[in-house]
């Protein structure tokens, strides 16, 4: 009876490791296919992969929030208003699934704050509605974790994009560049598959607001 349990145990160990590695190379093939991606449809082909880990790992956020960011970002390299919107519903979708795994992120509040800024780049016309839902997300992120450098970036990128007799433009979001730079420098990987972009981007318009 003894070797019968110890034959059940060593079987689900090794079957609960091989998934564990199977979880891992497929995010990391997901996440190599996404910094690869060039055009819609390679986007929304990693976001694809996403969503098949999503479903089988049901308690982890982090499969949904890449694909949502996968499509996101897959939406600036899009012509075509009306697919391009279609990414960002299914984004969406994504971003509510990751906040029902894990409500109070600030993490998957940033994105959204982003995926409110990409409506705005499909149709500049929706600025004003999309700026201010952008800023509430951003503005929760930041209430959940003061440190998050993608938060402080993106409501810089808010700021930035704001006209200046808004409280807006370079000099407004200056400071909140330089904050998400020191952030961005002191960023511990809490996981290995942790969010961590944002950084190269926070450079660009850095230096574009000093000029």
């Amino acid at each position: 009876m003894k070797k019968v349990v110890s034959i059940i145990v060593v079987v689900v160990f090794a079957a609960t490791n091989l998934w564990a590695q199977n979880y891992a190379g497929a995010m990391q093939n997901a996440l190599a296919k996404m910094g690869a991606a060039k055009t819609p449809s390679e986007y929304v082909a990693a976001s694809q992969i996403f969503e098949r880990v999503s479903q089988v790992e049901t308690s982890k956020w982090m499969p949904a929030y890449y694909g949502a960011l996968s499509l996101i970002n897959g939406s600036y390299t899009g012509k075509e208003k009306e697919k391009r919107d279609q990414m960002l519903d299914q984004a969406q979708k994504f971003i509510d699934t990751a906040l029902e795994r894990s409500p109070e992120n600030s993490e998957v509040m940033a994105l959204q704050g982003y995926l409110y800024q990409a409506r705005i780049g499909v149709d500049g016309s929706r600025g004003q509605e999309f700026s201010q839902k952008a800023a509430g997300a951003l503005k929760k992120a930041l209430s959940l974790d003061a440190n998050n450098p993608r938060a402080t970036f993106l409501m810089a990128m808010n700021v930035y994009h704001t006209p200046a007799f808004w409280g807006g433009g370079k000099d407004n979001a200056l400071p909140l560049f330089e904050k998400a730079e020191k952030l961005f420098a002191e960023q511990k990987m809490s996981s290995p598959f942790a969010p961590a972009w944002g950084k190269e981007t926070n450079q660009h318009f850095l230096e574009e607001c000093k000029k």
